[in-house]
């Protein structure tokens, strides 16, 4: 259907004297560059399940494919058609045309795999996929991300993010809270009586922020939490991006501590 015109993680625990214990989880990227693997789909297209059911395959695999942060971004332009979307958000179908834009794909629609900005089809063959993730893995990486949780509630979480590049250019990074372990009765539309299960369902958008004209940012942001939404399954992603080329310079992905 279409629409025209993994890192590295450290969970430590900080005891502070005379104080109970506090959970601090962090990950650092490393000195290569992981690859940003955006799926844009939509609860409403018939050729969408397959492509979710191939993300969630990445979680699963007992070799990893590579150093991958995964994102599925579900786009709400299929709404109409008879079946609303839960997970859509209006935010995700201007960042497919701001992607498509940018890496001079022909256009929008779902669904649409893009690996660090640029528009592809691999998720359709496993070989295709793995040769384009180690082309990105071999390069070296051209910032480094570092998260940090600095707070967890039931309502919140404190998320330090610090950036290093020296890369020139204006940048701009982005923080996302996904969840996986979800699934949905469809009941209209396109998928009517299917149970859909999808991972990497990007929850909460934050951003673009700034990268200071020194390559460098040390920012604090608070994820607002649903009720509803399982912290065992939540991880936060952060990446940094060229908002001139549409180039990703790093991405790196941390789960909630428990």
């Amino acid at each position: 259907m279409k629409k025209q015109s993994m890192f590295t993680a450290l969970c430590t625990i900080v005891f502070a004297s005379n104080t109970l214990a506090q959970p601090q989880c962090s990950a650092v990227s490393g000195p290569q560059t992981n690859a940003l693997v955006e799926l844009y789909t939509s609860e409403g297209c018939s050729s969408c399940p397959p492509a979710d059911q191939w993300l969630s395959r990445l979680k699963n695999q007992s070799k990893p494919i590579g150093n991958i942060v995964p994102i599925a971004l579900h786009v709400d332009y299929w709404d109409y058609i008879g079946w609303k979307d839960n997970f859509a958000n209006p935010e995700f179908a201007k960042r497919q045309r701001d992607m498509a834009a940018l890496g001079h794909a022909r256009g929008v629609y779902t669904p649409q795999l893009a690996i660090n900005g640029q528009d592809t089809r691999s998720w359709l063959s496993d070989a295709r996929f793995k040769s384009e993730v180690a082309n990105i893995n071999r390069m070296p990486a051209k910032a480094e991300i570092r998260l940090t949780v600095n707070a967890q509630t039931t309502k919140s979480v404190q998320v330090a993010t610090n950036i290093k590049t020296a890369e020139a250019g204006p940048l701009v990074y982005y923080l996302a809270l996904q969840e996986n372990n979800l699934q949905s009765t469809v009941n209209a539309g396109e998928n009517r009586g299917e149970m859909l299960r999808h991972d990497y369902v990007v929850r909460q958008w934050l951003g673009p922020f700034k990268v200071g004209a020194d390559g460098k940012i040390s920012a604090s942001n608070e994820i607002q939490l649903q009720p509803a939404w399982k912290q065992r399954d939540l991880s936060v992603v952060a990446f940094v991006q060229n908002s001139t080329t549409g180039e990703i310079l790093q991405g790196l992905a941390l789960g909630l501590c428990e």
